[in-house]
């Protein structure tokens, strides 16, 4: 470290920054005040919940902790299940996505990505568990058929946790080589295989599963399926991870599951469209993950480097420290901003339409005319461009930012007492799930 002045950390209102962005999206989205304002309101309710339950302090103690295995079940850790209860359960906290016309608020990529931001900024493991019900409520109301209505209720009303069972060991990211299967026999679906990095994979009962579809001995597409009960599933093994201790990642065992010819979700033979729609909005969500992880080791290093002392004088007075910190300033908020224009571009997408300023056509040209020039093709084409770069940007750059976050640390920065040694672990898993960055970058070039 050099003894020069350092440089000047300045006053970056992240809070108000991300409250501008948010503003803006979902006015142009169509959001009137009040929804808007009821919005905050239910982020209020977000954060007093995670304050009173001492959320930070007892996600250290979840890390040591860690889960176990009994009897095909998972176990979390004290404390943890009823933190996720009390938002979906008590608070019932994924009604409000459901849309107007479902009893619903008609919350989306907008708001879930500021409220995973606050749960992720005190645990990622707390916030994929109560998270991860929107991956499967949103295909059920997009796809929707009256005989979903009971599994929607469960959803929004907390009475099951969700997974999603896509993985396979010999597929990875090439999701369409699945080994897994699904036949017809009557009016049921028999489905079996194998699925590996499930997250709540052992510990949630309702799921999205990946299939090849069957028909008299040959593979005819694929297909995604709602499974609304454990029959048939066996709990292989939980992985050991690096990071996300409190977060179960299974692999699952799927023999003879039957399962209603109606869930299917969309047409049959077409699962590996609805596979991709997913994906996108889970994609989305790791830019609000990261961006909760850079605030939160932001915060850290910059307590630790003002009060840690060598030499006789803090350590945010030498310049090596105060660049790293000056670096997380500057990027924190390029984090924002892929995160909002991906929700934006997504929940424009999902509308029908993709708006003109962000590529369909120019600025000048009404968004639902821009979309009509565009072929359907295209404009998930130009959907799924915003939501990989959102991934690989905030992923790519989190690992970067706290690596050096670390090092401000030094050697308590690799002591597993100190919250960012958690953080750091845990935020290596951005760049690989939901598609590695090497993926992304090919679905960028495409």
């Amino acid at each position: 470290m050099t003894m020069e002045k350092s440089v000047e950390l300045g006053d970056v209102d992240f809070d108000k920054y991300s409250k501008e962005l948010f503003n803006k999206y979902a006015l142009k989205y169509g959001y009137d005040e009040e929804k808007i304002e009821f919005f905050y309101d239910v982020l209020g309710t977000v954060e007093t919940i995670l304050e009173k339950n001492k959320v930070r302090s007892q996600a250290m103690e979840w890390d040591k902790i860690g889960l176990k295995l009994e009897n095909g079940k998972v176990i979390l850790p004290p404390g943890f299940e009823e933190v996720v209860f009390e938002f979906i359960k008590e608070n019932q906290l994924l009604n409000f996505f459901l849309p107007e016309d479902h009893g619903g608020i008609g919350f989306r990529n907008l708001m879930s990505g500021p409220i995973s931001e606050i749960i992720a900024s005190h645990d990622i493991p707390l916030m994929m568990m109560t998270m991860t019900g929107l991956t499967v409520l949103e295909p059920l109301i997009r796809n929707y058929k009256p005989e979903y209505d009971p599994i929607i209720k469960k959803i929004t009303e907390g009475e099951t946790t969700c997974y999603l069972a896509f993985t396979e060991a010999q597929a990875g990211s090439n999701l369409e080589s699945i080994k897994s299967t699904s036949e017809l026999v009557g009016d049921e679906y028999i489905l079996n295989g194998e699925k590996i990095f499930i997250s709540n994979g052992g510990y949630g009962d309702t799921g999205l599963v990946f299939t090849q579809n069957i028909v008299n001995g040959k593979k005819e597409g694929t297909n995604v399926f709602i499974v609304d009960n454990l029959e048939g599933i066996t709990t292989v093994r939980l992985e050991e991870k690096l990071g996300l201790h409190a977060s179960p990642t299974a692999q699952l065992l799927f023999e003879n599951v039957t399962v209603p010819k109606e869930y299917v979700l969309g047409e049959v033979g077409n699962g590996y469209r609805k596979v991709l729609e997913r994906l996108m909005g889970m994609r989305v969500n790791v830019g609000f993950q990261a961006v909760a992880s850079c605030r939160r080791a932001y915060d850290l290093a910059l307590e630790y480097a003002q009060t840690r002392e060598q030499f006789k004088k803090p350590i945010i007075s030498f310049n090596d420290v105060s660049r790293k910190l000056k670096a997380m300033e500057e990027q924190i908020p390029r984090i924002y901003d892929y995160a909002y224009r991906g929700a934006y571009a997504l929940d424009r997408f999902g509308r029908g339409w993709i708006p003109s300023d962000i590529g369909a056509g120019g600025k000048n040209i009404a968004e639902k005319t821009a979309a009509k020039l565009l072929p359907g093709m295209v404009r998930a084409g130009i959907a799924h461009y915003y939501a990989s770069s959102c991934k690989i940007y905030a992923a790519e750059i989190t690992n970067y930012l706290l690596y050096d976050a670390q090092q401000i640390f030094g050697g308590n920065g690799f002591i597993s007492e100190y919250e960012i040694n958690k953080i750091t672990r845990d935020v290596r898993i951005l760049p690989i799930f939901d598609g590695t960055s090497e993926v992304h970058h090919w679905v960028i070039d495409r």
